[in-house]
């Protein structure tokens, strides 16, 4: 087995100097047994990690359904339903093996691959994988699956199923993008701009390319035909802006990148916001066959641009169903298929017409009627939740997460985006507490967002009267709210080491304010990490939970603290870390990343 990189500490935002990432990966590729000569048939066109995916001979689809926690296969050109699948929990993405006899499910939840086959539309014993699976494409002989946490690109056999390779990568790899020639993987990282580039042939990291530090949401990749550009569509974080605005917040855009460069082109950068209406939080792309077309599908506002990549103009803009996460063109480019993830549907277009033909039912979704309300709500930024379509709560809250972003334009000072896991359970919300109840968040909408509101009138004060029964929708976005629970920790360490981590978080005083099982105390607390200038005096903060932690770096109110080893090491009752020995350091942050765990009394 090979493998690559440095142990990067869980978290986000952690970066390594490119020249010792492409020193350790070139190091490695030299020091591997060097494999035998083979050649390898070339797959028809470049492969993306996707949602949805139309087997190379163009006779079959197969779309995730990420909350029936199943696939759905659908005979083409016809659309004839095929079959549901079961698959595990969450899936995100897949992919066709080559000759279209399997397919191949990256179970975010449930930590594995799933392997349906096609004609008898039956999934054989899931391949665990650890950690988060999110990305996954097929080459001619070997799978590759993005791992979030541990941050890992694993390579399967095709013919054993069998893991043969785990290349360390930066924090949250996502998306994938393979070359026609299987001679480069494209690998992005959620939270960031960058780039890494692996050769699937040693395997080995061999540089990664820094791209906007701006860029933010970068799961996806579309290369072209001739695999010379790929196409990322991202949300800019625009975090020091200290003018806040409904447009001046966040912005779509599709970065490109030229493979022969290995850098980005920025004149060549596809600004969303001034080649069509507003859009927000592009998620998925295509690239028409004859290369002349991108097809950009954005989750938040619910429609699709279809940009001439020549003139750089917006030839079409399709409305389509709720938050729409997944593209796919037949093989001749003729039909482009879009997956609505909150409506359980597919949308289909003739690209040559320019306009919609149908509309197919994949799955029926399993959501409570009112938490689907809100979940609609959540990953919305039309109508009343923002302003001009630009803003939904996802584009710094995606499923429920952070944005790894410290944002400077607050009033009462800088802010790091907290989660919003157990939100319910650990009320108040903010750094501030100043939320009380979930049905606060109306002052989210109005205030950040821009938007009209869910509720009628003035929105009541956060700690004033109460906003829960207002109104159905508010209402409802606030029971979408009460289902984000913590993740379930990829980092698994020894029962030894967790009661050791255990016994240092509470003998150094760890649990007198993140205490019991939520981790918190729920109350306000003095200010005593970074900078005292960042709020007013006397500013207090309330307790935030430890659930999930390994997720939602930078820390503390003014994300001061870029990992969590670095929480250990800096002023006031944080600094204990100075006090401590080696192991009980790793200990104890071995502990804090296996969170939510149930601590012992």
């Amino acid at each position: 087995m090979y493998s690559f990189g440095h142990k990067i500490e869980a978290g986000r935002g952690v970066k390594r100097p490119l020249a010792l990432l492409a020193a350790a990966g070139l190091l490695s590729a030299c020091l591997a047994p060097t494999p035998p000569a083979r050649t390898v048939e070339p797959l028809p066109a470049p492969v993306s990690a996707s949602a949805v995916a139309v087997s190379p001979d163009g006779a079959r689809l197969a779309a995730v359904n990420p909350d029936s926690d199943s696939i759905t296969l659908v005979a083409l050109p016809d659309l004839t339903l095929l079959a549901e699948v079961p698959v595990g929990d969450d899936p995100r993405t897949l992919a066709f093996t080559p000759d279209g006899a399997r397919v191949l499910v990256a179970n975010h939840g449930a930590h594995s691959l799933s392997v349906v086959d096609t004609a008898a539309a039956t999934s054989q014993p899931a391949l665990d994988l650890g950690g988060r699976p999110y990305g996954i494409v097929a080459g001619r002989a070997y799978a590759y699956v993005s791992v979030e946490a541990p941050p890992q690109v694993v390579v399967v056999d095709l013919a054993t199923l069998a893991v043969t390779a785990r290349l360390d990568t930066e924090p949250f790899p996502t998306g994938l993008a393979l070359t026609a020639d299987q001679s480069r993987l494209l690998v992005t990282h959620l939270y960031s701009g960058r780039v890494s580039v692996i050769d699937p042939r040693a395997p080995a990291v061999l540089t990664v390319i820094g791209g906007d530090a701006r860029a933010n949401l970068s799961q996806f990749a579309a290369l072209s035909p001739d695999g010379a550009r790929a196409y990322l569509p991202q949300t800019f974080s625009l975090t020091d802006n200290p003018d806040l605005d409904y447009n001046t917040t966040v912005q779509p855009m599709v970065s490109v990148l030229s493979l022969a460069a290995g850098a980005f082109d920025d004149d060549a950068r596809l600004r969303l916001a001034e080649l069509d209406r507003p859009v927000s939080v592009p998620f998925a792309a295509a690239v028409s066959p004859d290369g002349a077309r991108l097809y950009v599908a954005h989750a938040g506002s619910d429609d699709v641009s279809v940009l001439d990549l020549a003139t750089r103009e917006v030839v079409a803009h399709w409305p389509v169903g709720h938050n729409p996460r997944g593209l796919a063109l037949s093989p001749d480019g003729a039909r482009l298929y879009v997956l609505n993830a909150l409506d359980g549907t597919l949308d289909v277009f003739d690209t040559g017409l320019l306009k919609h033909i149908h509309t197919v039912t994949l799955t029926t979704l399993p959501l409570d009627e009112t938490v689907l309300a809100g979940k609609r709500l959540f990953n919305s930024a039309l109508g009343p939740m923002s302003r001009e379509h630009w803003m939904a709560c996802s584009a710094c809250h995606l499923d429920g997460g952070a944005d790894a972003r410290t944002w400077l334009g607050f009033p009462d000072g800088p802010r790091a985006t907290p989660a919003l896991f157990d939100a319910a359970a650990t009320l108040p919300l903010h750094w501030n507490g100043d939320l009380d109840e979930l049905q606060d968040v109306e002052q989210t909408i109005r205030g950040i967002q821009f938007g009209a509101g869910l509720a009628p009138g003035a929105a009541h004060p956060s700690l004033g009267d109460p906003n829960a029964g207002r109104s159905p929708e508010l209402d409802a976005l606030a029971a979408y709210l009460s289902t984000l629970a913590a993740p379930a920790s990829p980092y698994a360490p020894s029962t030894e080491t967790l009661a050791r981590g255990e016994r240092a978080f509470r003998r150094w005083g760890c649990a007198a304010c993140h205490t019991g099982e939520l981790f918190t105390d729920q109350k306000p607390h003095p200010a005593e990490q970074g900078d005292a200038a960042n709020g007013p005096a006397g500013a207090r903060f309330d307790t935030p939970s430890l659930r999930g932690v390994w997720a939602t770096a930078p820390f503390f109110h003014d994300g001061s603290a870029a990992t969590l080893r670095d929480t250990l090491f800096g002023r006031g009752f944080h600094s204990m870390g100075f006090a401590m020995d080696a192991p009980e350091i790793e200990d104890l942050l071995a502990f804090m990343r296996a969170l939510p765990y149930t601590a012992t009394d």
